[in-house]
């Protein structure tokens, strides 16, 4: 079984999902774990999910709308870090290779990283321009540099910042490309920047010179209705799984000539905004799963 023969073998699209993965519906309040088969195995109720991550000893981590949880296996709470201020949100986390955790607060502004005592061991302020608490960032990602990818949704521009918190490089206003509430962000292997461009329904791959080199939007896929696009998943076979907030489907996959592998609306599921395909070799922690 590797994710690469599954999708040779599939000329037409089919409907259903064709791995088993982990995803979060923001409306529903809820964290799932789904089989190749589209049988839900586990779900975890919190408020308002967001970003989730499968990790290889089986726990998953996700942050919720005060804070971040981490499950076991056997569907345990193992930790859990709420933030303890009056004002913030919570919309994006990381798993980190020391074993530490990225998070970023709406509210104060910031990016922190904690460890599994819940102490926080490294704060960086990150301000946009338009204060909004909402959608101030959406996902945010650490690099293997140490620099820091955030999604200033706000703004609708990806900042990168360095470990002293100067930012580096703005990815924005680029021509042909739509950002309303943009949401996912992550740096590729290639050095290429993949984002998700929210209510413009959008995925979109840039080179370092802000130089679009893939793009998917609506006419590429006129199977389904595409509506809010939220979380992305690059496959080891270059292939993309997207995740919608609204929209006739909650996750696709298409490869990179556009053509639809899979599409699949989830039956009990209102809002997905994150998936991780579990079917992948790699260790999230280490920087190895691109989402």
């Amino acid at each position: 079984f590797t994710i690469h023969s599954r999708c040779a073998l599939a000329e037409e699209p089919i409907d259903g999902p064709k791995y088993n993965f982990v995803c979060a519906d923001y409306a529903k309040g809820e964290v799932c774990l789904v089989t190749d088969k589209g049988e839900v195995k586990r779900v975890i109720k919190t408020r308002n999910p967001n970003d989730v991550w499968s990790l290889p000893n089986g726990e998953t981590l996700f942050a919720w709308r005060q804070g971040v949880k981490v499950y076991d296996k056997s569907g345990k709470l193992v930790f859990e870090w709420k933030s303890s201020e009056k004002r913030d949100e919570i919309h994006t986390c990381q798993p980190l290779a020391d074993g530490n955790i990225l998070i970023a607060q709406n509210g104060p502004s910031r990016l922190i990283e904690i460890n599994r005592k819940g102490e926080i061991v490294k704060e960086i302020p990150v301000r946009s321009r338009n204060d909004n608490l909402h959608m101030r960032f959406r996902m945010c990602r650490k690099l293997e540099n140490g620099n820091y990818l955030c999604m200033v949704s706000c703004d609708d521009e990806i900042r990168e910042i360095d470990p002293e918190g100067k930012t580096v490089r703005v990815i924005r206003d680029i021509p042909g490309v739509r950002m309303a509430k943009a949401h996912a962000v992550m740096r590729l292997p290639n050095g290429n920047t993949l984002f998700s461009t929210g209510a413009g329904a959008m995925a979109v791959e840039v080179d370092k010179d802000d130089k679009v080199v893939w793009k998917l939007e609506r006419k590429d896929v006129p199977e389904i209705k595409m509506g809010f696009m939220t979380g992305l998943n690059r496959l080891s076979n270059g292939n993309t799984v997207l995740s919608f907030y609204q929209g006739s489907h909650h996750l696709i996959e298409v490869t990179p000539e556009k053509k639809l592998v899979w599409k699949w609306r989830l039956p009990s599921q209102r809002t997905v905004v994150s998936v991780q395909i579990l079917d992948q070799k790699g260790d999230a922690s280490k920087g190895q799963i691109f989402k």
